[in-house]
């Protein structure tokens, strides 16, 4: 499961709750949007699934949600997928080898195999799939890093793809593990990557375990059934409705009274409650979610011209920010002690720990020294006692998704932080849309609080930091460039040693710590809860009790 900006949009789900509610695992009543396609019959196993978003498009080319990649690990299936345990297992593949020089792949299909539609899939489809985002790593925006030293991709028969790089290519499973198999019809026949992009794919072919049955973006009802078809065997449920709410106190009393059976994001404040509900199982796991203040850094050469306040180009201001905020205290008031404070934008729970690097050593909150700090500096308090050097003067816009619940409490603590080392934070909620448009590639802001969802391995959210990503439909979000860092990106990728590979994954961390583009300011625990009364299955993990390899083995209480 592929775990992006945490972006949620939401709509009002009043009529869809008196449609779908109470209904349990076995209901004669769901919400139907399409005249043409009849409710289920009764009596099917049905699990309504509900949370905070919904998905941005159902086009793998151009997706930059969670919800979307939640959606595309069930009806999608790369070559290889992520086990609970963090080891990769066939997907489509049913095993794989690389020759000597570390540079040709070969990959053998499982058996069986069909889309969703009933055609039988070949490896060429596949290899086409893989061939489409190397052809154009524009439209492709959300998947073109994954192919980085791709040279070719060749299908020799109708069971074998074989992938050949430019160079060693240290974690190949990851990599295909989020180049999904699509259906070639569905995508061949666009012209530029925008028309590619504008491509909603609201009625996707795959050949997952479950298969569209249909989605209405204005209510963010998501449907999907089984795949009885499917090649290692078909779930034990028949349908998931996804249900989109407004707000996570009218999602978490939905799981209460049984309109809903899971909730894939339980908010820290109700966790506690939520463990105390009968028939409710609630799971708390060590996730891979860290949360960060952006600093804006983006090169002042930039095209659009960054808006950022300049004084946040000072490494010492940007240290001082990093003085002022208590991260002890946002997690023990804020998130209820369900999460750590954080420093490396490498989470301690990636690869067990191997990645993380101990070398980072995090400043310890101290709002006076800060003061000091910037008093030496030059910058001395004005007449409203926020502090100015020359033109510059340490007053900052503090924006935030206005879809999370716990960042305006952050917000505000952080700008009474602030005042005590003299200067200044204006708190402001902006839609997630909004939020996108003014960081990447535009610049337009100052400090923004949010968070990331980092993939299995470590290339991504390191990728995240660097120089070509800040460009529109780029990961950067904070315009951090550092030729050095960009180089070390590319050494890491080829570094088929692992030892090799974490000094370099330790040193860019580091880099990013000391340079301060990112504050990180908390690893959280992933909450999530259940109706055990009524499901049963679930696979607990860091990945989510809501990733396909779990739901494919969930199965109603009998």
């Amino acid at each position: 499961m592929r775990l992006f900006k945490f972006l949620s949009a939401f709509v009002a789900i009043a009529v869809l709750l008196t449609a779908c509610g109470g209904q349990g695992t076995t209901t004669p009543i769901v919400p139907v949007t399409d005249a043409t396609k009849a409710p289920p019959p009764a009596e099917l196993a049905i699990l309504h699934f509900g949370w905070l978003g919904k998905p941005d498009t159902l086009n793998p080319a151009y997706a930059f949600l969670t919800e979307s990649y939640t959606v595309f690990d069930l009806i999608y299936t790369p070559l290889t997928t992520e086990s609970p345990d963090g080891t990769y297992v066939g997907g489509l593949a049913k095993d794989w080898s690389v020759a000597a020089d570390n540079m040709t792949w070969t990959f053998n299909l499982k058996d069986g195999i069909k889309w969703h539609n009933g055609e039988d899939l070949k490896a060429e489809q596949v290899a086409w799939s893989i061939n489409a985002v190397m052809a154009d790593p524009d439209g492709w925006a959300a998947l073109s890093g994954y192919i980085s030293g791709f040279t070719e991709v060749t299908a020799p028969d109708d069971k074998t793809v074989q992938i050949v790089t430019e160079y060693p290519i240290a974690n190949m499973e990851y990599r295909v593990s989020f180049l999904y198999a699509v259906y070639p019809p569905d995508f061949e026949s666009f012209a530029t990557p925008e028309d590619l992009q504008n491509f909603s794919n609201f009625e996707a072919i795959g050949t997952g375990m479950f298969k569209m049955n249909t989605f209405d973006k204005d209510t963010g009802v998501l449907i999907l059934d089984a795949n009885k078809d499917y090649f290692d065997g078909s779930p034990k449920i028949d349908q998931i409705i996804f249900q989109t709410f407004d707000n996570s106190d009218a999602m978490i009393q939905a799981l209460k009274v049984g309109e809903i059976d899971l909730v894939n994001e339980v908010p820290a404040s109700a966790f506690v409650t939520v463990q105390g509900y009968e028939g409710v199982t609630a799971t708390a796991s060590d996730g891979r979610y860290f949360n960060e203040l952006i600093v804006n850094t983006v090169d002042p050469n930039n095209d659009p011209a960054p808006t950022g306040n300049p004084a946040l180009a000072d490494p010492v201001v940007r240290e001082a920010i990093a003085l002022s905020i208590n991260k002890q205290d946002i997690v023990d008031i804020v998130l209820q002690g369900l999460a750590t404070p954080g420093a490396s934008i490498v989470p301690p729970t990636l690869g067990g720990g191997f990645w993380y690097s101990p070398n980072i050593k995090d400043v310890a909150f101290d709002t006076a020294k800060a003061g000091s700090m910037l008093e030496a500096a030059g910058y001395v308090p004005g007449d409203d006692g926020v502090r100015v050097k020359g033109d510059l003067r340490l007053e900052f816009r503090l924006q935030f998704p206005s879809d999370n619940p716990v960042y305006p409490r952050i917000a505000d603590m952080m700008a009474n932080w602030f005042d005590e080392a003299g200067m200044k934070a204006i708190p402001e909620a902006v839609d997630s849309d909004s939020l996108i448009a003014a960081t990447t590639p535009a610049g337009d802001y100052d400090l923004v609080i949010w968070g990331w969802g980092p993939d299995p391995d470590t290339d991504f959210i390191l990728s995240v930091m660097t120089t070509d990503q800040f460009v529109d439909g780029g990961w950067s979000d904070s315009g951090y460039h550092n030729p050095e860092y960009d180089q070390f990106y590319l050494d890491q990728q080829q570094a088929v040693d692992k030892t090799e590979r974490q000094k370099i994954v330790w040193t860019m961390q580091e880099m990013v710590y000391n340079d301060r583009p990112y504050i990180v300011l908390y690893y959280e625990k992933l909450l999530q809860a259940y109706r055990s009364d009524r499901f049963t299955g679930f696979i607990e993990s860091p990945l989510g009790i809501e990733i396909g390899l779990s739901l494919l083995n969930v199965e109603p209480v009998k």
